[in-house]
């Protein structure tokens, strides 16, 4: 670009908007993520020792990461939209259902 000379395309005008599944799936996974935090300091706080009110929670958050997963998948599939949302939607399901999984796998096993 040559010096005094002024880019005129600066602007791109698109029919994309942003994924409502996508920030949708994002919001559920870091509030997920939050829970499961919560939890794991509870835990240590208890020595182990927390309420089955808890371990149900626990279990409910876990498919709620199931669902959580599916919906950051099913907006990756839209077209037409951003794909910022659907990204980082995925990357938080997927670090909230490894979290969960892993905990109750680890109980499980031990």
């Amino acid at each position: 670009m040559a010096f005094g000379k002024r880019k005129r395309n600066r602007f791109k005008f698109t029919e994309k908007k942003h994924s409502k599944k996508g920030i949708l799936a994002t919001a559920l996974g870091v509030g997920l993520i939050a829970v499961y935090i919560t939890f794991v300091i509870l835990a240590f706080r208890q020595n182990g020792g927390l309420s089955m009110y808890y371990g149900s929670a626990g279990v409910l958050a876990m498919f709620g990461g199931i669902l959580d997963l599916v919906l950051a998948i099913q907006s990756l599939r839209e077209e037409n939209s951003f794909p910022l949302f659907p990204r980082l939607a995925l990357f938080v399901a997927v670090l909230s259902a490894a979290g969960w999984f892993g905990t109750y796998a680890m109980g499980i096993l031990v």
